[in-house]
């Protein structure tokens, strides 16, 4: 390849990509609490550690280390272990915390999730598997890994491309979730990503500019939001709980500056954050 066309290829990269998405919606928990088995040769992980070998297998070195902060305020990715061959098949990254403005770099819309949501970010099979009932079976167990990690979540969102007929058929058939607003999304290079100023249209959503997106003063249709029925579609005290089979993975080393050693997010007074000024939320936190 000359100097040229490697020159051309690199600025191709590197041109803004703007794509019609759509945000979709739904109470939790995800999934019903009877989950399908995808099989033997399946196990899963939730991973909150961005050293994982299994998401190393499909993730680059450079994305991993871009997401730091993610993990360190307690998001995490589902993945699925296809056992025969010891490969990651399946991945969902859910983010569990509002991200920073400085997380575009990160692939991260700028969306502000109130405390009881949440957000699919992610979604990819190996192209061999995607017949099978594994990618299912990952939205399940990231759903019981939220019911037992975070119980306060009620919402979750996610969103799709509007011409990928595959992802939004997976979001509103299988997922059951709705369509609920429209933004064009703008991708500079491999990871930076933001909405395209005034393409959002604010209905109910994480863009929407009219205050919090959940409450008991909004009616999902045929989601009750309060009342006794709310129950059929929430975890209350007494009721059904999802169960996790997925294993934990969690060793990364906290107690430290690594924790941000790509690029340090800000504490609360205004300098470089350290463990001490912006401490990680560990899953099951509810403080």
């Amino acid at each position: 390849m000359s100097l040229a066309d490697r020159i051309t290829g690199r600025v191709d990269r590197y041109k803004p990509r703007v794509t019609e998405c759509v945000i979709f919606a739904r109470p939790l928990p995800l999934i019903a609490d009877e989950k399908p088995p995808a099989g033997d040769e399946f196990a899963f992980r939730a991973v909150f550690d961005p050293n994982d070998p299994y998401l190393a297998q499909i993730e680059s070195p450079e994305r991993l280390e871009l997401m730091k902060p993610f993990f360190a305020q307690g998001s995490f990715v589902m993945l699925a272990i296809h056992l025969p061959s010891d490969r990651t098949v399946s991945k969902m990254w859910m983010l569990t915390h509002s991200p920073q403005p400085s997380d575009a770099k990160r692939g991260l819309l700028p969306i502000h999730l109130a405390r009881d949501e949440c957000f699919i970010l992610d979604i990819w099979t190996h192209p061999d598997f995607r017949r099978q009932a594994v990618a299912f079976s990952v939205a399940y167990e990231l759903g019981a890994a939220l019911d037992e990690y975070y119980p306060h979540k009620r919402w979750v969102y996610g969103y799709a491309h509007k011409d990928n007929e595959a992802s939004r058929g997976l979001m509103e058939l299988i997922y059951g979730m709705w369509a609920v607003q429209e933004i064009k999304e703008v991708e500079v290079g491999p990871f930076w990503v933001t909405v395209v100023p005034g393409s959002d249209h604010p209905k109910f959503g994480p863009f929407s500019k009219r205050g919090r997106h959940s409450g008991d003063g909004f009616q999902m249709p045929g989601r009750p939001r309060s009342g006794d029925l709310a129950r059929d579609y929430h975890h209350p005290e007494g009721f059904a709980k999802a169960r996790l089979d997925a294993v934990v993975a969690d060793d990364w080393f906290w107690n430290g500056p690594e924790w941000f050693d790509t690029d340090h997010p800000t504490g609360p007074d205004g300098r470089p954050a350290t463990p001490e000024t912006l401490p990680r939320e560990l899953p099951g936190d509810d403080s």
